[in-house]
């Protein structure tokens, strides 16, 4: 369905087409309440698909290990081809009108204003990941004049580092999961990080330390980029010790991976009358924000307590339906039907 056919009031519109997003979907046709999905970027999945689509995760209930694609696809089936979902992508929502509904001029529905035209709707969950985001730089030098030309912020295929000799720059888990994951691809992995100490789990910092050990990773602390060297493309690329700048090491390398860490922002959703506490949304217990009938879910969403897992987002998407279907219709139980006795409601026809 276009942008343009999909001109009916749905129960639940669904701001973010990340993992909890379309979880959030799922969630709604469980409770048989219609829904559609916007997202801003050109793909469904959000961070799992725009940052590390190659990645393992291994944190998701009944995965022992799944990559994030591989999850995205599950989560598309069973929630936009299971229940028929509208999926609009490169959507980006402006702000929100309440007005009457035309069925019942006694309520109210939101227009959702887009910069694609306005969709009609009786709630919305904003399920949008960490919002806007961008890879962070690199300090002390500037990697732009190398971008395209062997600096990368993201791995979109672990493919693109084959047989190369590549550096990671960073000390977080992205940096380090990284490290891991092409060491069955890359000819040879130098990780590079300005401090002592890693900012990741604990696990994965020992894997890599034994990996380093057992000299299949060059591992280079505490070591900053000093120059990058190369005809057209990296081959070189000079550090020096943080503590003792005369210590400068040269490392021949095809191509340097930059795992600093994002800059995430709200967007336009910065501009609406939402409660908002470092950079996110702000809800109840029920995942209620401060606009009438607009929950949120996910890593956009902050509250006592707070965990920042897919696991958890996947359980606050379903207490923001169950809230915002009890919102539309009233007469329905917060708690639903078990779907070991209901199987899936209005499933489109063939979907098991």
């Amino acid at each position: 369905m276009t942008f343009e056919e999909d001109t009916e009031i749905r129960d639940i519109t669904v701001i973010g087409a990340g993992p909890v997003g379309l979880i959030t979907a799922f969630w709604a046709g469980m409770r048989e309440a219609s829904s559609r999905i916007i997202d801003s970027l050109p793909d469904i999945g959000g961070q799992l698909t725009t940052l590390y689509p190659e990645k393992w995760i291994y944190d998701v209930p009944g995965y022992p290990r799944v990559l994030a694609r591989d999850l995205v696809e599950q989560l598309r089936e069973q929630a936009v081809e299971q229940f028929d979902v509208p999926v609009h992508l490169e959507v980006t929502a402006d702000h929100v009108e309440y007005e009457p509904d035309p069925e019942d001029p006694e309520k109210q529905i939101l227009r959702l204003v887009t910069d694609k035209g306005d969709l009609r709707t009786r709630t919305l969950v904003i399920a949008g990941g960490h919002g806007a985001f961008e890879p962070k730089k690199l300090p002390g030098y500037d990697m732009t004049p190398w971008e395209g030309r062997g600096a990368h912020y993201l791995v979109g295929e672990k493919a693109a580092f084959a047989g190369k000799n590549v550096i990671i720059v960073g000390g977080g888990d992205s940096a380090l999961d990284w490290t891991l994951n092409l060491l069955d691809t890359a000819a040879g992995i130098t990780l590079v990080h300005r401090r002592e100490g890693f900012r990741a789990h604990e696990v994965t910092v020992s894997e890599v330390e034994q990996a380093a050990e057992s000299g299949k990773v060059d591992l280079r602390v505490p070591y900053q980029v000093k120059d990058v060297e190369g005809n057209g493309q990296i081959e070189k690329v000079t550090l020096f010790h943080s503590e003792d700048d005369s210590d400068v090491v040269e490392v021949p390398c095809d191509a340097v991976l930059l795992q600093l860490g994002f800059k995430t922002a709200l967007g336009p959703l910065k501009a609406w009358p939402l409660e908002v506490e470092k950079g996110a949304i702000k809800v109840d217990p029920v995942m209620k924000t401060s606009m009438d009938a607009v929950w949120a879910a996910g890593d956009i969403t902050t509250f006592d307590g707070k965990l920042k897992l897919i696991a958890t987002g996947f359980a606050e998407a379903a207490i923001a339906v169950a809230q915002a279907v009890h919102h539309i219709r009233p007469e329905m139980k917060i708690q639903p039907k078990y779907s070991t006795n209901t199987g899936v409601p209005g499933a489109v026809e063939g979907q098991v």
